[in-house]
C-alpha cells in the first residue's frame, strides 16, 4: 500500500486522489448526551433519506471528500456514513477519540489515558463496531480552560497518534487552551504539524492566531456554515500575508441532522464555502492556486495517515 493514504469508509484513499476537500463537517449530531446515545435514537433509514441530496449538491460542486468529524456517542454511525458514501460517491472520512462535558461516557472519568488509547488504536486496527471501517483522525475537545479530564484527553489521542499516524484534531477556540493542548503533545513528542487546531476563527486576537501558527501546527477556519465570511477572511488574509498558507484548513462545521428532531430538524447545507466564501476570497485577493492550495493540497498533507 503506498504510503500517502487516507482510511476512508469504503478503504484508504490515495492522499493524491483526495480531490477537493471540507475537513470539518457533521452528517449526523445527538446532544443527548453520552449516558443516552445509540442508534436506539433515531431511524438510520430516514437520516440517510434527509442527508443524501446535502451531499449529492457537493458532489454537483467537485467536493470529493468530506472529514465527518462527529465523535463517539454523539451521533458517529458507521452504517449510515458508509450508505451515504456508497450511495454519493464521496469519500467520508470518521474517526476515533472522545469528546468532552456530558458527550464522555462514564468509563473515560474513571480509566488513564493508556486505557483509553488502547481502545482507539483497536478501532485503527481491527476497525469500528466490527465493520472493518478505520478511522482516519483522532477527535478530542477541550473546554476554553481544559481541565485534568479534557487533558487526559489529549493524552490519550498523542498515545493513539504515536501508534497509528493519525492526525489529532481538537475542538479548541483559542490560543490559551491551544497552548496546553500542544504542552501535552509535546510531551509526547507529537509534531505540532500533526495537530489540527480546529474553530481557531473564533480566538479575537488575530496577532496570537498568528504566533501560534509558527509552532508548524494546523490552523482551521470552520465556522462558514453559520456565516461569518468576514471574521473568517479577517483571520485567513493576515495568515496568507505571514506565510502560513501551507498550515491553512478551511470547512463549515456545517450538516447537523438533529437526533431528536423531527427529520433531523433544520440541517445546513455544505455548500457555502464553493458557492459564496471562496468566489469573496478571490474578490479579496486569494487567487486559485491558493484556493488549490487549502482545499486540496493542505487537507491530503493533513489526514495522510504517517507513520
Amino acid at each position: 500500500m503506498k504510503k500517502d493514504y487516507i482510511h476512508a469508509v469504503r478503504g484508504p484513499v490515495a492522499a493524491s486522489e483526495l480531490g477537493f476537500t471540507l475537513p470539518h463537517e457533521h452528517i449526523m449530531v445527538d446532544f443527548g448526551g453520552a449516558a443516552t446515545a445509540g442508534k436506539h435514537r433515531y431511524q438510520a433509514n430516514n437520516v440517510i433519506e434527509v442527508m443524501k441530496p446535502y451531499l449529492d449538491d457537493i458532489r454537483a460542486q467537485g467536493v470529493e471528500t468530506l472529514m465527518e468529524c462527529t465523535p463517539n456517542f454523539l451521533g458517529r454511525d458507521m452504517e449510515i456514513f458508509r450508505a451515504l458514501s456508497e450511495q454519493t460517491g464521496l469519500n467520508i472520512v470518521t474517526n476515533t477519540g472522545l469528546y468532552n462535558n456530558q458527550y464522555l461516557p462514564d468509563y473515560a472519568h474513571e480509566r488513564t489515558a493508556e486505557s483509553l488509547a488502547e481502545d482507539w488504536i483497536a478501532e485503527f486496527e481491527e476497525g469500528i463496531d466490527r465493520t472493518g471501517i478505520k478511522p482516519g483522525f483522532i477527535k478530542t475537545a477541550v473546554n476554553e480552560q481544559p481541565n485534568q479530564l479534557d487533558l487526559k484527553m489529549i493524552h490519550a489521542a498523542a498515545i493513539t497518534h504515536k501508534a497509528t499516524g493519525l492526525i489529532i484534531a481538537t475542538h479548541t477556540c483559542l490560543v490559551d487552551a491551544a497552548e496546553k493542548v500542544l504542552a501535552v503533545l509535546e510531551s509526547h513528542q507529537v509534531n505540532p504539524a500533526r495537530w489540527i487546531f480546529v474553530h481557531a476563527h473564533i480566538e479575537p486576537d488575530i496577532q496570537r492566531l498568528i504566533e501560534l501558527a509558527k509552532t508548524g501546527t494546523w490552523i482551521e477556519l470552520d465556522g462558514l456554515g453559520f456565516g461569518g465570511d468576514d471574521e473568517h477572511l479577517e483571520r485567513l488574509l493576515p495568515l496568507l500575508e505571514h506565510g502560513f498558507e501551507d498550515q491553512i484548513l478551511l470547512s463549515q462545521d456545517a450538516g447537523w441532522y438533529n437526533i431528536g428532531e423531527e427529520n433531523g430538524g433544520q440541517i445546513n447545507p455544505f455548500t457555502r464555502l464553493h458557492a459564496e466564501f471562496l468566489p469573496l476570497a478571490k474578490e479579496r485577493g486569494t487567487d486559485d492556486a491558493l484556493i488549490e492550495k487549502i482545499t486540496r493540497i493542505n487537507p491530503a498533507k493533513a489526514f495522510t495517515c504517517r507513520m
